[in-house]
């Protein structure tokens, strides 16, 4: 059952009766089929916004006070991951580092999105869900199912008794495991799975963020740029670093191979973000692969890239596949979540994955950034994009291929940024800590 708290709201000279909390998926039905005026529905959702902030305020000094008993009385306390794509785990130090804390106890909860819609990408099939949690029943991690198949419904995290929840991503929560029903009985935390290097409305703007009570980001840029589109997270937004990189440090032993990535995003055909460039460039690199069988190839894909292809008719559902293998004969194709290990082994990447133009900065190995004509990324201040060479057609992608990774005009620049950065040698997972704790 969903949480109902009944109050009475003053408008003018009326009273409002209101729920503080029903699911939005039903409140948009009754919305939308009765109603068609834009003030009254965003009154609407302004109003039920305001009580669920009041709701999450209110339940925070009791969720407080019960953590603070717990650790005077040597109790456990309970911190849960919420996942749903084992490609998007990226907070492994961090669990290592609450499961060696004595005063812990800490597990992994694989669920579904609550999206229902199967042709979006956020939307969770029963494989994938099973996939996921085998992901981490085979790396020994304490795991369990927040989804059960048969009866097919979501388990409250309630159930699981948490005192600390993360999340790592905002977009289709299922209300009884999002922050809201379980600001009363958690502290709640978000930690995205990807690296932010430009900021849009879904990093910054959407309900998920004003209802998290503790936003865990990368840097005080990245904190400035939030603040500019909504001031309102001022309060929780904590500048850790990124715990996925926790511990890298980029191999210095010289290698007599070549070896570079290439990954590309499934943002292709002006979808969503539309940093995806793979039209102009996919198959010139396939074949350019081809051409120089004296350099290790690894391909990368985004994990939706061959959803995408097919969906946009960009390649046939055989063309695709066929892309695929051509790309395993070739060296390396790699298509799991935990990939830190690739940039060891590489001297270059190709990319235009908005995570990976962060990730790979650490390394301080050059990147070439493919540009899509579209992306937001064009004007970008962030420093980091400054370090990289861009390419927007196969003209200067080609000719950064032959003068590439020899020739690094740029590698001074990128290691000064990396040094200014406060990414090298950072431990995130140790700062998260330290705030829960300060919290508490």
């Amino acid at each position: 059952m969903s949480l109902l708290i009944i109050e009475l709201t003053a408008v003018g000279k009326f009273f409002i009766l209101s729920v503080m909390y029903i699911p939005y998926e039903r409140i948009g039905w009754i919305i939308n089929k009765f109603i068609n005026n834009k003030k009254i529905k965003d009154f609407f959702y302004n109003l039920k916004i305001a009580q669920n902030i009041k709701y999450i305020e209110k339940n925070k000094p009791f969720v407080i006070k019960k953590l603070k008993n717990k650790l005077e009385t040597n109790q456990k306390i309970n911190a849960i991951f919420y996942v749903y794509d084992e490609t998007k785990w990226k907070c492994q130090a961090l669990y290592n580092l609450l499961k060696e804390d004595l005063r812990f106890e800490v597990m992994v909860l694989v669920t579904k999105t609550a999206c229902q819609n199967k042709d979006n990408p956020s939307y969770i099939s029963d494989e994938q869900l099973i996939k996921t949690y085998n992901f981490f029943k085979e790396k020994g991690i304490n795991v369990n199912y927040a989804y059960d198949v048969k009866t097919t419904k979501f388990i409250p995290f309630k159930n699981f008794e948490p005192d600390i929840i993360f999340y790592q991503h905002p977009w289709y929560v299922q209300t009884e495991q999002g922050p809201v029903v379980c600001s009363k009985f958690a502290i709640t935390g978000y930690i995205p799975y990807y690296f932010p290097i430009e900021t849009a409305d879904i990093d910054c703007n959407l309900r998920f963020h004003k209802y998290v009570e503790n936003y865990y980001i990368l840097d005080e840029y990245t904190r400035e740029k939030y603040l500019s589109k909504n001031p309102e997270l001022a309060a929780k937004l904590k500048v850790v670093g990124y715990p996925y990189l926790d511990g890298f440090i980029a191999s210095k032993n010289p290698k007599s191979d070549l070896c570079i990535i290439y990954a590309p995003h499934w943002t292709i055909g002006g979808n969503g973000l539309a940093y995806g460039t793979f039209e102009w460039n996919g198959q010139f690199i396939l074949e350019y692969a081809k051409a120089h069988p004296e350099i290790k190839w690894i391909f990368k894909p985004h994990p939706l890239l061959k959803k995408a292809l097919t969906d946009l008719k960009i390649m046939t559902e055989g063309e695709t596949e066929e892309y695929y293998s051509q790309w395993a004969e070739l060296g390396m194709k790699y298509e799991s979540g935990d990939y830190l290990g690739l940039f060891e082994k590489s001297d270059m990447m190709i990319t235009d994955c908005s995570s990976f133009l962060g990730e790979y900065f650490v390394t301080g190995k050059p990147l070439i950034h493919l540009m899509s004509d579209k992306s937001q990324f064009r004007n970008s201040d962030n420093p980091i994009l400054k370090s990289y060479y861009r390419a927007e057609n196969i003209e200067e992608l080609k000719n950064l291929l032959e003068i590439l990774p020899k020739q690094d005009n740029m590698k001074d620049l990128r290691l000064k940024i990396l040094e200014e950065s406060g990414l090298k040698n950072n431990s995130a997972s140790k700062k998260v800590l330290e705030d829960i704790l300060k919290i508490l």
